[in-house]
């Protein structure tokens, strides 16, 4: 039979649904494989995707025309931070605005459990000021709390390295014994058999700073065994950066966990030479059979807390042992040679807890250190101590080629390392990065339209990379057969509207998010609906 009889020959007949709960008609499909695009209608039955391809006939509750709109895998963003949230405000806005369907939390070391001692007391301080009872202990617990309340977008939960030792070692600059870490492996083990699919470090911040490369092994090994991940936020993004990549591959080698090295980046102009030795690295690891990735997101500022800028030692022993010591003038002057910053204006103050330095909100630590007439190192000081330690800030400091160089990377993923917050509301205080609210359409507008990544790539970054890492083999893709997890977007218009001094703006493009089948996000706004589960 010639090749043009057989592109004739029609296809056997399938069994499909005789009506359709939803039809998206006519779309620019790009499947989540990084492969091309292609046209094709997508019948949706329930929460799965029971057909993708030529669907004439099809009929269904409600049809999308979708002949304008690139039709993709819902956004999984892996590297997130809505664990509480989520519980705030289920709708999830800043997340399914952008296209996310599925957040993967429990980031950096910190996640919803579990919860003991010195870290329940912590998680509970932290939030005292968000309406928000920490009531559980487990992720069992956590899991019933989130469903109680609902959810727009599925959460792939991590276990937090921090969580184990804050709850069982504490905030003490030591290392754990021999039956403090078999108490944290029995707690580890209990959140991987109830779902947890990994555990994520953050050895920059307290207590998972005090944590050495043993104690890291014997909490990976458990991990790999059950197939998980581990997620890094790594020892030092700066002038250690390059030793902190290989203490991560090292661990990887050690262990055989699947490892994912978080926002990877090369923080200060001092460093940024320092990016392509890392890159190296990595490659020559998975050159060996490790199965090593990256994530990263499309900005040039990193947002954390502001006493990030401590060395550990005066971080250690918690919150109050830290304010004692900043109160301390003796100790303030040894702190103040110790960080010798010439470059406050690259410090942002993002939000503050209280109303009395609110006006400093928005205001790098340059123009609040002028405003208050002051030198800023000492507002630095003063702040921490009148905010009682919670104030958020942004850090410039990153090259743009180092971002493209990363972006482009085949193993690399694109992550928004922010929670969910919102435009209005409870959770729209202070200036966030405006990576909450423009990381994914800023790939798909900025990225895609200047040539450095194709649009299927960039989708496959989104989609089937982070789904293949995380074990979701009917998440990140479009075929049949496949959770109706779906972002319909208009690929010349998709583009982000957040910016580092006005944040709170909902992106442009995104037209549609489905989550489970149901639309989350239509050309009118959220439709209220929480359709998303624990995966």
């Amino acid at each position: 039979m010639t090749g043009s009889q057989e592109s004739r020959t029609p296809a056997p007949p399938r069994d499909l649904p005789g009506r359709f709960s939803l039809l998206i008609r006519g779309g620019t499909v790009i499947d989540g494989t990084g492969g091309p695009a292609r046209r094709a209608d997508l019948g949706v039955a329930g929460d799965r995707l029971a057909a993708v391809g030529d669907l004439p006939r099809a009929e269904a509750d409600r049809v999308i025309e979708a002949a304008e709109l690139a039709v993709a895998p819902g956004f999984i963003d892996i590297h997130s931070h809505s664990d509480f949230t989520i519980l705030i405000d289920p709708r999830a806005e800043g997340k399914v605005r952008q296209g996310v369907t599925t957040e993967a939390i429990g980031m950096c070391g910190t996640s919803a459990s579990p919860l003991a001692g010195e870290k329940l007391a912590r998680a509970r301080e932290r939030n005292k000021n968000r309406d928000l009872q920490i009531d559980w202990a487990d992720l069992e617990g956590y899991r019933g709390r989130v469903r109680e309340r609902g959810t727009a977008v599925n959460l792939v939960p991590l276990t937090g390295q921090g969580n184990l030792r804050g709850s069982v070692v504490g905030y003490g600059e030591r290392a754990a014994s021999r039956e403090e870490m078999k108490k944290m492996r029995a707690l580890l083990e209990r959140e991987l058999e109830a779902g947890s699919r990994g555990i994520s470090t953050g050895l920059v911040y307290p207590p998972g700073v005090f944590t050495g490369f043993e104690e890291l092994a014997g909490l990976l090994r458990p991990v790999a065994e059950a197939g998980g991940i581990y997620s890094t936020h790594i020892r030092d993004e700066s002038d250690r950066v390059e030793e902190s990549v290989g203490e991560a591959l090292a661990l990887a080698r050690e262990t055989g966990v699947s490892l994912q090295i978080a926002h990877l980046k090369a923080q200060g102009r001092r460093n940024w030479g320092r990016l392509e030795r890392c890159l190296e690295r990595i490659e020559a690891a998975r050159g060996e059979g490790l199965a090593v990735h990256c994530d990263r997101y499309p900005y040039l500022a990193s947002a954390t807390d502001l006493d990030i800028l401590l060395p550990p030692w005066a971080v250690a022993g918690g919150p109050e042992a830290e304010l004692k010591r900043l109160k301390d003038p003796a100790t303030r002057k040894r702190l103040r040679q110790e960080i010798d910053r010439e470059d406050w204006e690259a410090v942002l103050i993002s939000r503050v807890s209280g109303p009395d330095n609110r006006e400093l909100e928005g205001l790098n630590l340059d123009e609040a250190a002028r405003l208050r007439g002051v030198d800023p190192s000492e507002l630095f000081f003063s702040l921490l101590v009148e905010e009682e330690l919670a104030v958020a800030a942004l850090f410039f400091g990153m090259s743009s080629d180092n971002l493209v160089r990363v972006l482009a990377k085949p193993y690399a993923m694109v992550a928004s390392d922010a929670s969910a917050r919102a435009v209005s509301g409870p959770l729209s205080r202070g200036f966030p990065h405006p990576r909450t609210f423009g990381t994914f359409p800023r790939v798909l507008g900025d990225f895609v339209r200047d040539g450095t990544l194709t649009l299927p790539g960039a989708v496959h970054k989104m989609t089937g990379l982070p789904a293949a890492k995380l074990g979701l083999a009917d998440r990140g893709v479009i075929r049949e057969g496949a959770a109706a997890d779906l972002t319909l977007f208009d690929p010349e218009k998709v583009r982000p509207r957040a910016t580092y001094r006005e944040p709170l703006n909902y992106p442009e493009g995104i037209e549609y998010v489905i989550v489970n089948g149901r639309t989350v996000v239509e050309p009118s706004g959220h439709t209220g609906r929480l359709p998303g589960v624990f995966l």
